[in-house]
């Protein structure tokens, strides 16, 4: 059950890393889950697309409310790793509607491309030590967007493999999910998920636009894309 159905769209996500019984605000993000535009049919199961802002310092008060509350437990099960909350403001309040042990299929990327030091952020938490993340001055913002294929999000629809056509460079990451390479050494569809496609930028409106270039100089017959995101869930707790 997914209560975003019942507490409305004002919804918003934070990320933290829990490390040394500290808690080290990273992200505020925000994942389009359902499958269309407008926030219109099924919840996918992976979201199709996603804005992540940098938020050390919790401009939000999502990491105050709702997890800062749950340091005595981290602590005592001594709980190192990521934590994201999500949660939906209704009535000027934040509702948790869950919590995850992840830094999140779309937010990751961009976290990690946000950071100086991802390596030695990622592998002191790993070893429970007092963290340092150290943020880029230039990438205050991310989006990434999914190109879906052919019958996503119904896992049960079975396409053709179709050809991949690529009309230029790509500015920011292109991260390839279920291609291959054919037989003319040209990539091709094997599944729904096609790729994902991330930018970064000093601004909001500059991350969505460079997202939304790159994506477009993708072509694949029968896929598709949402032309929303960034319009209908930012900023955080906006109905």
């Amino acid at each position: 059950m997914f209560l975003q159905e019942y507490l409305g769209r004002a919804e918003a996500g934070h990320i933290v890393l829990v490390s040394g019984g500290e808690i080290y605000s990273l992200v505020t993000n925000q994942e389009y889950k359902r499958a269309f535009n407008g926030n219109m049919g099924v919840v996918a199961g992976a979201p199709l697309g996603g804005l992540v802002e940098k938020d050390p310092h919790d401009r939000y008060g999502l990491a105050r409310q709702l997890i800062h509350p749950l340091r005595p437990w981290l602590r005592r099960t001594k709980f190192n790793g990521p934590l994201q909350v999500t949660a939906v403001k209704r009535g000027g309040k934040w509702h948790v509607i869950e919590y995850n042990i992840r830094i999140g299929v779309t937010s990751g990327p961009m976290i990690l491309r946000m950071l100086k030091n991802p390596v030695e952020t990622v592998l002191n938490t790993t070893r429970n030590r007092k963290l340092d993340p150290q943020f880029r001055n230039d990438r205050n913002f991310g989006c990434s967007l999914t190109l879906a294929g052919y019958g996503y999000p119904f896992n049960q629809v079975r396409g053709p493999q179709f050809p991949i056509d690529v009309t230029g460079k790509f500015d920011g990451d292109v991260w390839w999910n279920e291609v291959a390479r054919g037989e003319d050494g040209r990539l091709v569809t094997t599944g729904q998920r096609i790729a994902d496609v991330i930018a970064l930028a000093p601004t909001l409106a500059g991350a969505i636009a460079g997202a939304y270039a790159d994506i477009g100089k993708i072509r694949v017959l029968s896929s598709y894309f949402r032309t929303d995101v960034g319009q209908s869930l930012w900023p955080p707790g906006k109905s």
